[in-house]
Parts: structure tokens; sequence; C-alpha cells
């Protein structure tokens, strides 16, 4: 009687030793997939931990001249120039997220005409003065130090049409308009970001470029793009390099400084294909027959030199007041794929472009967070 009791109990005590084990078992896994979820949920909720730093800084600057019977002489104009820079930044403990918006539109009105009964306007001709679309998204994922890996999209177009013109009064021919050219650049590669300063280098970089206007594909400005069989987009594959600047180098002045290189690995090739490949190309190679230069390497080295797209542009800004503010600025620009309608430096059809201006603006600034 003492053994059936003895073992009866063991085998109560066995099968409670099993359910508290079972049970024990389904609570760690039950408190696994809880921490498992809250780890999930933390995840996602560290996504999201970041802050936003943007500026949004709208600017606009307005001339007006006006002569009559005046003695010295002068032309009679009104101008209007708007410009808008937004940056929108977010910040994360592992990467950044920075898109820009930079537009600039301008236009302006002159008494290029003399006055008649047949022609009583006072400002007869409308020209663009300045014109700009530029907006750009980079997402860099942080690496060690000031080091990033960086992913950046690029869009640069215009607004309105853009002539070129031979005399003050000619009508002007027609040289672009939106998206003609369009440039599309993405790029992946790595950059180095300072407080003040940044410069990125990518080898893998695709340049497509637009030409979607057929007035400027008529008029003969195809900026390299291969316009046969209804053909208006051009993919390029190169290298990219950028550097930028922006700093305050003494009270209240501003100095901002930006250059861009690019170099297509396709376009000797593609220049002869279109009859363009008189610039250090790799197969016409015409510049080199001139110079007598038939080595490999010099061959490459002036390849680089002709068919590389430079960007430079520089600004300095003088504030007098939160609102007001003198600048200066100035843009050069190289572009085998554009054949200028002027000389520029003794060049006949040049593909060097400058812009230079300067003059006092009102601008208003919204920031987040508020600056201290």
């Amino acid at each position: 009687m003492m053994k059936k009791t003895l073992f009866f109990a063991t085998l109560v005590l066995l099968a409670a030793m099993g359910t508290l084990r079972a049970e024990t078992k389904e609570t760690n896994s039950e408190t696994q997939m809880t921490t498992a979820m809250a780890d999930t949920s933390r995840s996602k909720i560290n996504l999201f931990s970041g802050s936003w730093t943007t500026s949004s800084t709208p600017a606009l600057k307005v001339d007006e001249n006006y002569y009559s019977n005046w003695s010295a002489t002068g032309v009679s104009q009104i101008a209007f120039i708007g410009t808008f820079n937004g940056n929108y930044k977010y910040t994360h403990s592992k990467f950044i997220w920075d898109n820009v918006a930079d537009l600039a539109l301008g236009v302006y009105w002159q008494d290029l005409i003399e006055k008649s009964d047949e022609n009583p306007k006072l400002f007869e001709t409308r020209r663009k003065n300045d014109d700009k679309i530029d907006l750009t998204s980079t997402y860099s994922q942080k690496l060690k130090n000031a080091w990033n890996v960086n992913a950046t999209v690029n869009l640069k177009t215009q607004f309105m049409e853009g002539f070129t013109y031979a005399s003050p009064t000619d009508s002007g021919s027609l040289v672009s308009s939106f998206m003609a050219p369009g440039y599309l650049t993405t790029a992946i590669g790595f950059e180095c970001k300072k407080d003040f300063w940044n410069a990125s280098f990518s080898f893998l970089t695709g340049k497509t470029t637009f030409l979607l206007d057929e007035d400027v594909v008529e008029a003969g400005q195809l900026y390299g793009v291969d316009t046969t069989n209804g053909k208006r987009v051009y993919a390029g594959l190169g290298s990219y390099a950028k550097f930028y600047f922006k700093k305050d180098i003494a009270k209240n002045l501003n100095f901002y400084t930006r250059i861009e290189l690019f170099y297509d690995y396709r376009k000797p090739s593609y220049h002869d294909k279109i009859g363009l490949g008189d610039f250090g190309s790799w197969e016409d190679a015409s510049f080199l027959k001139e110079t007598g230069s038939k080595s490999a390497m010099e061959r490459t080295l002036n390849c680089l030199r002709y068919d590389t797209d430079v960007d430079l542009e520089f600004k300095l800004e003088y504030r007098f007041a939160n609102f007001l503010a003198a600048y200066f600025t100035s843009r050069f620009k190289y572009d085998s794929d554009y054949n200028g309608k002027k000389d520029f430096f003794m060049e006949k059809n040049s593909h060097l472009q400058f812009y230079q201006g300067a003059g006092v603006q009102v601008y208003f600034n919204w920031k987040t967070p508020k600056a201290k």
C-alpha cells in the first residue's frame, strides 16, 4: 500500500513538474515575442527619432530707371528678380537626408526702340536676366568621423525660354526653354562633411540630358543629344566631384562657393558618332593630330581636358539687416555640348559661359528651429 502511494505521488509530482516546465516555456516564449515586438517597435521609433532643420529664404529685387530728355542719356528700364533658397534637412543618429531648392527668375523691360506715334509703348522689349531651377536631394549614411556614403539626385533646368541677342534691338535666337535642356543627375559615392564645407566624389554617376522642346531642336541647339529618329534624351555615365563652402568671413559678410566637375565615359565616342568629335575625343582626336600628340597618356589627358563639364559659382553677401543685403555673384560654366552663338575669350561659338550680377535685395527667412 505504501509503495502504491509513493508511486502515485511520484507520478503526480512528475506531471506537475511537466506542466510547470511547459508554462515556463510558454511564458519565456511570450516574453521573447514581447521583447522582439518591443525591439521592432523601438527600431521603428528610432527611425523617426531624428529632427528637422529647415530654412526658406525668398527674396525680391526691383530696379527702375527712367530717362526723359536727359543730357547724359540712358536707357529706361524696370526689372524684377525673384529668388528662393530652401534647405530642408532631417538629421538622425545614423543618417542625414538633405534637400535643397535653389530657384531664380528675373525679367526686365527696356525702352530700346525709339518711341513714335506708331510705337507709343514705354518699355518695348522684355528680356530675361536670371533663370534657374536647381533641386537636390541627398541621403547620407554615416561611416566614420566626417565621412559618409551617399546617394544624390539632382535636377537642373530653367523656367522660361532663353534667347541670345546679336544687338540691342535683335529679336533673339532661341537657345533654351523648360527641360530643354534639363539635366537629371544620380550619383552614389562618398562625401566628407564639415560644418562649413563638404566634398563629395562618385565614380558611378548617371547624367541624363533631356531636350523636350521641338523649337529648341529646330533652332539647332542640341546640347550633345543625338536627335535622329526622334530621340530627345541622352543617358551618360561618368565620374562626378563637388566641393561646397559657405561661411561668414567677416562680420555680416558671407562667402559662398561651389564647384562641380563631371566627366562622361561615353561622351568622346558619342561625340564622334554625331559629328562633334573635335575636342580631343578618343577616336577622332583631330585636336591631337593638330598638336602632334600621339601617346595614349596624351590622348587621355586631352580627353579629360576637353570633355569635362565644369560649373563654378561664388557669391558674396553683406547683410545690413535681417531683411536687407547687398550681394555680388558670378558663375562660370564650361560644357562641350553647348555651342555658343557668340565668341568668348577669342573662341568662336565658345563652349564657355559666364554670368555676373550685383545688387541689393530684400528677403525673408523662416527657420526651424528658431535661431537663438
